[in-house]
């Protein structure tokens, strides 16, 4: 039984890792513009697209109730007194400037190297695909 609780973990995070790719590596390099020359040149530029969409509306639809949620943080948590004394929004601010500044470059590397993992498992997986139907065609 734990067994197959780590190995669905490891499923969870790899969709999840995969989900982040399409979101902020993936999706915004799909432009019109682009479209024409990435379908050349990218194999797997219509199964993007495809997910792009689906993601985006699912982001469509979380919406409404994300903007609740900062609603609510903004009534009951950044206008409580201690987050403005401590200025939390400033360190906020702060980490998020240190995490774009040190962090995204190797996060971008990654992304960048998932992006050519991709295409040479979506190669190798074609030609045993091909193989296989040529050997099922000979049968």
């Amino acid at each position: 039984m734990s067994c197959f609780a780590k190995v669905k973990c490891f499923l969870a995070c790899i969709v999840l890792y995969y989900i982040s790719y399409l979101y902020n590596y993936k999706c915004p390099t799909l432009t019109p513009l682009q479209e024409g020359v990435e379908t050349i040149l990218h194999p797997l530029h219509s199964h993007h697209s495809v997910l792009c969409d689906y993601l985006h509306t699912g982001i469509n639809t979380v919406e409404p109730y994300t903007a609740k949620v900062h609603g609510f943080l903004d009534d009951h948590v950044h206008s409580h007194p201690l987050f403005i004394e401590y200025k939390v929004e400033d360190k906020l601010t702060c980490a998020k400037n240190q995490f774009s500044t040190y962090v995204y470059p190797y996060i971008h590397q990654l992304y960048q190297f998932t992006d050519a993992a991709e295409v040479h498992a979506h190669e190798h997986l074609s030609q045993v695909y091909d193989k296989v139907q040529k050997t099922l065609k000979k049968d």
